[in-house]
């Protein structure tokens, strides 16, 4: 028995377009799942998918991970990889808002933040990291451990916390990099 899903479980679960070579651990759990996965593309023990996805190819989501895209949709693009848990939010209470919070309470109570989360070709999230909605995390971008992303952040940088602040402390080789990547996604996987 293999410790991967098949292409024929995964279409069960919900997804619509799936690559081949994929290694989506049969101990990562899916709710209300639509959506696609590219060629060789690796999900790890106790990871949480809900929602809508787009994962592009070689993208690599490390254990203990929860991606809710309840409020948006969340696309991964090629290459990336996200570190141990990391945790995405599309939908989140809105606490500067007078409302209840909670998925128990009426809609008409609660105030909410939703947004689309777009992970950008490369991108590299390390440990921790969390991601609100209506993020846009350019190509080839990195972030530190125990980030929080709540924005815009340019392509081809370096995040990290600074004395306890996100700061861009500096710029990737676009050229190299997107070479790379042309190169990795020419290869077999």
């Amino acid at each position: 028995m293999s410790s991967f899903y098949s292409v024929k479980e995964l279409k069960e679960i919900g997804f619509t377009n799936l690559g081949s070579n994929l290694k989506i651990s049969k101990l990562c759990r899916f709710y209300n799942i639509t959506g696609s996965i590219g060629n060789g593309t690796r999900i790890d023990d106790f990871t949480i998918l809900k929602g809508h996805f787009e994962i592009g190819e070689k993208v690599h989501i490390c254990s203990h991970c929860s991606l809710s895209a309840v409020g948006g949709k969340i696309t991964i693009s090629s290459l990336s990889g996200i570190g141990v848990n990391n945790i995405f939010y599309t939908a989140s209470d809105d606490m500067f808002k007078n409302g209840l919070c909670g998925p128990l309470v009426t809609k008409s109570s609660s105030k909410l933040k939703t947004g689309n989360i777009f992970i950008g070709q490369g991108a590299a999230l390390g440990g921790r990291v969390t991601v609100m909605p209506g993020v846009y995390v350019g190509e080839y971008s990195a972030f530190g451990i125990s980030t929080v992303l709540t924005e815009k952040y340019d392509s081809f940088s370096i995040f990290m916390n600074v004395k306890g602040k996100l700061k861009k402390i500096a710029k990737r080789d676009k050229i190299k990099l997107s070479k790379l990547g042309q190169i990795e996604l020419l290869k077999n996987n």
